[in-house]
């Protein structure tokens, strides 16, 4: 009966995970829709995916949105 539940418990924390990184990564989306469409300044996009200042919020929008 523990086997069982140490099972249960193991794959609910792994549907946890998979839906805390299906979240981030429609969240990265939303923000780089929002930033090609000119609704989000570079700076602000910067900060919300925190990323560096010099990197190419273009190209890594392309990627994000590729995914």
């Amino acid at each position: 009966m523990n086997i069982l539940l140490a099972i249960i418990a193991i794959n609910l924390f792994s549907i946890a995970s998979s839906l805390r990184t299906e979240a981030y990564l429609n969240r990265e989306k939303n923000l780089c829709i929002k930033y090609l469409k000119h609704q989000l300044d570079r700076d602000t996009l910067i900060k919300k995916l925190r990323i560096v200042k010099q990197a190419n919020p273009s190209s890594i929008c392309d990627s994000v949105l590729k995914s």
